[in-house]
């Protein structure tokens, strides 16, 4: 059987189990998580290792994705997704009302 890891909350509840890497969700931006707040343990055949505390971070502030970044001059692309591409419409009161896919939102975009 393949080892697993859990990281619990410093009260004894699970905060993620799985593979590694493990990832703690549902923190606020900028949350600041002090030393054995979190704890890891590694799980082979249903028997966990002693906790180890996990040190302390802050997470990462909200930010933008780059992608969404778009200033006024900047037109859309393939490569932009389809909600990308609808905000930009609805920046520039562009209707596209009923229009779904991609190549025909691009389509309304003036050249």
């Amino acid at each position: 059987m393949a080892d697993t890891f859990r990281i619990y909350k410093k009260d004894g509840t699970k905060a993620a189990e799985g593979a590694s890497p493990l990832s703690i969700t549902g923190l606020a931006a900028e949350t600041v998580v002090a030393k054995g707040d979190y704890q890891a343990v590694r799980v082979t055949n249903d028997v966990e290792s002693l906790k180890v505390d996990i040190p302390a971070f802050t997470t990462l502030s909200e930010q933008e994705p780059a992608s969404l970044k778009l200033d006024q001059t900047d037109k859309p692309t393939k490569s932009n997704t389809v909600d990308e591409i609808k905000s930009w419409l609805t920046e520039h009161n562009i209707d596209f009302s009923g229009i779904t896919l991609k190549d025909d939102l691009l389509a309304l975009i003036p050249s």
